[in-house]
């Protein structure tokens, strides 16, 4: 797997770095690049003085750091897309804005967009706790509800399996706000049994492809009409810090300030990242 971070100069960018830089190490090849894209808001001596002092961190983990800075083509996106290989082996990390305003934490983002193309594996970070330095330790992945639930999770998983003290697996068996008020005690143990039915599934998916033990894993299963909101009072229930989540391409078809999640990225109390895995 070959690790590259999308890395835009700023303080944020930094946070994410760190992300990106356990993740390399805890790669077979320990090598990630540094792609930069030049544009007007950060250049020269900074720039290669921020990018320096990353590079350092990676050598002091014991990664080995290629930066590379690009040329536009359409854009930031562009300069991108022209240099990252397209395929199942390309991970790419990216960054959400920091501060949520009128435009969302995701929405209309360069990591957005990244995140539509399917053309490699994107995890896309918004850091809320700068202090971990990119190693949360206690790790929720909010599961959606499919038999092959952790299959897309697992290109992000296996690279940071060293730095995982304990994965939760959530599972929110979603239902409309009508239906949640008229939820009957066996309509939920029925929902809840088949959500824990995927949750087994993705247990021994995720320790046959990541190597994290099933003693290291933790599993729970709510019934809810508003998902985010419960993966956020889950996240802080579990002491969690880091939230991930799969954003698919019927999300992205209709990403917006809306969406739940972009929502979910702007009330989480913890690290958040939304991830797509590469698409045939």
């Amino acid at each position: 797997m070959s690790l590259f971070l999308a890395y835009d100069g700023s303080l944020n960018g930094d946070w994410i770095a760190n992300y990106a830089l356990h993740m390399a190490a805890g790669a077979a090849e320990r090598r990630i690049e540094i792609v930069h894209v030049e544009d007007a808001n950060v250049s020269g001596a900074p720039l290669h003085g921020r990018i320096e002092r990353i590079a350092s961190r990676a050598e002091r983990l014991g990664v080995a750091a290629d930066i590379r800075i690009l040329p536009m083509h359409d854009g930031v996106q562009g300069g991108l897309l022209d240099y990252l290989p397209p395929g199942p082996e390309t991970l790419v990390i990216c960054g959400a804005r920091a501060e949520s305003g009128r435009r969302g934490v995701l929405t209309g983002t360069i990591s957005e967009r990244l995140l539509r193309q399917g053309r490699f594996n994107v995890m896309s970070i918004r850091v809320l706790q700068p202090g971990l330095l990119g190693n949360p330790r206690r790790v929720l992945l909010a599961l959606p509800d499919r038999d092959d639930a952790a299959d897309a999770a697992l290109p992000f998983l296996k690279p940071m399996t060293p730095i995982i003290d304990r994965l939760v697996l959530l599972s929110v068996a979603l239902v409309s706000h009508r239906q949640f008020r008229n939820l009957t005690d066996a309509d939920a143990a029925r929902l809840r049994h088949e959500a824990r039915g995927r949750i087994a599934l993705a247990e021994n998916a995720i320790a046959r492809g990541t190597g994290i033990a099933l003693d290291k894993m933790d599993n729970d299963v709510r019934v809810s009409d508003d998902w985010p909101k419960q993966v956020a009072v889950e996240a802080g229930r579990q002491k969690s810090g880091l939230v991930m989540a799969e954003v698919r391409e019927a999300d992205l078809a209709r990403f917006s300030f809306a969406h739940p999640m972009e929502e979910l990225m702007r009330i989480a109390p913890c690290d958040i990242a939304a991830f797509r895995s590469y698409v045939e």
